[in-house]
């Protein structure tokens, strides 16, 4: 798997901080799940987007699928740190409003 997810708590939030490809398959799947389950214990999780070196579609719809689930459940996700490229593919899919 090409993508290494590393989780840090606080007391009020948790931050999962992404190293690798966020692509689909293993690795999509492996951050949604991540970022679900931190969801279920924190009501604020940050992703740090710095260590992303490479997204596809499938990596855009776990990160869809996190922030939609997010505001479903009312909790608060951040994405910060993302490459000018995941930011692009972000506007170009219109998830910047997350």
């Amino acid at each position: 798997m090409d993508l290494i997810l590393e989780v840090r708590t606080g007391r009020e939030c948790v931050t999962m901080a992404c190293h690798g490809k966020l692509i689909g398959g293993k690795e999509a799947d492996a951050f949604r799940r991540n970022a679900m389950l931190l969801m279920g214990g924190f009501d604020r999780v940050t992703i740090n987007l710095a260590g992303v070196r490479a997204v596809d579609c499938g990596g855009l719809g776990s990160l869809a699928s996190v922030l939609t689930r997010a505001l479903d459940k009312g909790k608060q996700v951040r994405l910060t740190h993302a490459s000018l490229l995941v930011i692009q593919m972000l506007h170009v899919t219109h998830l910047e409003q997350f």
